[in-house]
């Protein structure tokens, strides 16, 4: 068994499989063929798609977690229109000559770099808003639907970060909690994990050998069980699995022979 101790979002227990999720970067081209007017009219064309997008984006976390948690979306339709951000976008394209795509990542980096260099936690959490609305716009821009991090059965989901976009469009009756290597506590992930009532574990030290592995998610100790022990379900009040159960069976069986 082992142990691996994080940043708990949330007291609550899971126990599952984990599954480890590796981000797929967009391959982006730096120089555009296109001329520097069409780049720009692809860009505003893009965030006007990802403005109407996050929109019912709005009113699905409105109907399923409430309008507080809601709220975040609305937030990121503000920064998709920030005048600092879309500046900053306009002048790549401009200074440059790139795609509109690479424009956006080269503005999104630097403004996700500004936030994590920030003193307070909070503000360094909001890297990850400006991670989540790049995002939008480059798969807008290149036509990429989201992706499906968490496969075909019910597990712990385990990655770099998830960003709030990624958690919403989750099948919740699959994610059974997300441990992440990064992330924060302070995050509008963790806000919507805490809305949706799914226990987390943030800045990790987990190793993808285990894939697959059983484990149990304790958010109360702000511990993650690896090939946890029959003791320790039964110490937070789980049922013991079968497979478990049989072992154990047969080694007491084995000590009375």
């Amino acid at each position: 068994m082992q142990i691996i101790v994080g940043r708990s979002i949330q007291n609550q227990i899971a126990a599952g499989p984990l599954h480890f999720y590796t981000r797929h970067f967009f391959p982006l081209a730096s120089v555009s063929h296109r001329s520097q007017d069409e780049e720009i009219h692809r860009f505003r064309a893009a965030q006007q798609r990802s403005i109407v997008m996050l929109s019912k984006l709005y009113e699905q976390a409105a109907r399923d977690v409430g309008i507080q948690a809601a709220s975040i979306f609305s937030i990121h339709a503000m920064l998709l229109e920030d005048t600092s951000f879309v500046e900053s976008i306009l002048s790549v394209l401009s200074n440059q000559h790139t795609t509109a795509e690479y424009a956006v990542q080269t503005a999104g980096n630097s403004f996700a770099t500004a936030f994590a260099d920030m003193d307070s936690p909070y503000m360094q959490a909001r890297g990850a808003d400006i991670r989540d609305i790049s995002n939008h716009l480059i798969r807008c821009l290149l036509d990429i639907q989201p992706p499906d991090p968490l496969g075909d059965q019910p597990a712990i989901l385990v990655s770099d970060e998830l960003l709030p976009s990624e958690i919403l469009a989750l099948d919740r009756r699959k994610l059974l909690g997300l441990v992440t290597w990064h992330g924060s506590v302070d995050s509008h992930t963790a806000m919507l994990l805490r809305a949706m009532k799914i226990p987390g574990l943030a800045q990790s030290n987990i190793t993808p050998i285990w894939d697959g592995h059983p484990a149990i998610l304790d958010g109360f100790s702000q511990c993650l069980y690896v090939d946890p022990e029959p003791e320790v379900f039964r110490q937070l009040g789980l049922h013991v699995p079968r497979y478990l159960q049989r072992r154990e069976d047969q080694a007491v069986a084995a000590a009375i022979e």
